[in-house]
């Protein structure tokens, strides 16, 4: 009873601490607006790079896109890395105007050794920027436009990733409302304090003086949260441009979702058990504050495992005397209420809210999945073999 004890103290302590985060975060939304890019002088040189494994399907929707840009055509060319194709990608890519690299390596499969081949191949000095986009996203007109200008700030930009099949069902509906937090609140308050915002695995951009520097050896399941962690231990900063969307296609069913957030929360894990801490103790020693705002985010739940622990935490003290007749079950409900009002919050920013509000009836059933997803990658499954998401127009 007393190990249980201190056990439900000690996550009392360490939920306080990220629901204390998320409303440090809300307070600075909700004080300071989104703040927009500045307008540049449409002179940097974008290279748009694209890996792509059998995407024929969705590809010439993201190079449609990507012809429809606001911005000078002879600025900016795109990539399309056909990483181990057995369909169609390569010559879709070519019919649309694309620049195909092909890529045949069956011992190194994955996205990360890609992104690898494509900076390798790439003439760094012919371009100021380089932007990598998931084959399965598209872009909005005005997102080079937008990067020209938050170029001009920083050297390493983050984008606004949002979902392109926001109502195509309950499972996207949550989703939509996971992304427009994260976009909205999160990154956008991280933005207006200065602090770091995380690279997330499509819309990350880098100068090339950022590519020629570090080049990229992040191959792990998790390559964009391992890249990060380069950056912040060398003392970069992850900028955040919200006029930049990019818009992934989502999994519309838990199915369809499992293999590839398994792969994202495996990644994340391995890299926050790697670097959170080490991150934490180099921000503390250098007295630096966002590399140890970068560590803090590693260690602490994402929005979903946030909920999910406080509710287990919830529950064992319900079932441990005193029950409801101690503190902590009522803190731990309190905890849980914080929450849903960050969730709620996230609804009003979304289009369609009412569809978004019912679809909380079915969060019981996300959180449930997603609780196993997390226990399995804690214990180090999905962190070996890429296993493709099915893909659906």
């Amino acid at each position: 009873m007393i190990v249980i004890s201190g056990v439900l103290a000690l996550a009392s302590i360490y939920l306080s601490c990220y629901v204390a985060y998320w409303c440090i975060l809300l307070a600075t939304h909700l004080l300071f607006a989104t703040r927009s890019s500045v307008a540049g002088a449409q002179l940097t040189r974008f290279v748009i790079a694209i890996p792509a494994h059998n995407e024929e399907l969705l590809l010439p929707r993201l190079l449609a896109s990507i012809r429809n840009q606001d911005y000078p055509s002879e600025r900016f060319d795109a990539i399309v890395v056909a990483d181990n194709c057995t369909d169609g990608t390569a010559n879709a890519a070519r019919k649309l105007g694309g620049i195909v690299l092909e890529r045949v390596d069956e011992a190194r499969r994955g996205k990360g050794y890609a992104i690898k081949w494509a900076v390798d191949s790439i003439d760094l000095d012919k371009y100021d920027a380089v932007l990598i986009v998931d084959a399965d996203c598209f872009i909005s007109p005005n997102a080079l436009r937008s990067l020209d200008g938050a170029m001009q700030k920083d050297r390493v930009i983050q984008c606004y990733s949002g979902v392109a099949n926001p109502d195509e069902s309950w499972f996207t509906r949550l989703l939509d409302v996971s992304r427009t937090i994260n976009n909205d609140i999160y990154s956008s308050a991280k933005q207006r304090l200065g602090l770091s915002t995380p690279l997330i695995g499509t819309g990350m951009c880098f100068s090339s003086r950022i590519l020629k520097r570090f080049g990229w050896d992040a191959f792990t399941v998790g390559e964009d949260h391992e890249y990060y962690a380069v950056l912040m231990r060398n003392g970069e900063t992850v900028g955040f441009c919200w006029d930049a969307k990019v818009f992934h296609q989502e999994s519309s069913s838990l199915k369809q979702a499992t293999s590839q957030r398994m792969r994202w929360s495996s990644g994340r894990f391995a890299v926050a058990w790697r670097d959170g801490f080490k991150l934490l103790r180099q921000g503390i020693m250098e007295r630096n504050v966002v590399k140890f705002d970068a560590g803090l985010a590693f260690i602490l739940p994402n929005p979903s495992l946030g909920i999910n622990i406080t509710l287990v935490c919830l529950a064992v003290a319900l079932a441990t005397p005193p029950g409801w007749g101690g503190a902590l079950p009522a803190w731990f409900f309190i905890l849980a209420l914080a929450q849903l009002g960050i969730f709620v919050m996230g609804v009003s920013h979304t289009r369609n809210r009412v569809s978004k509000f019912l679809a909380i009836f079915l969060a019981p059933a996300f959180l449930i999945w997603k609780l196993g997803i997390d226990a399995l990658s804690i214990l180090g499954v999905g962190r070996r073999r890429w296993i493709r998401t099915e893909r659906r127009l």
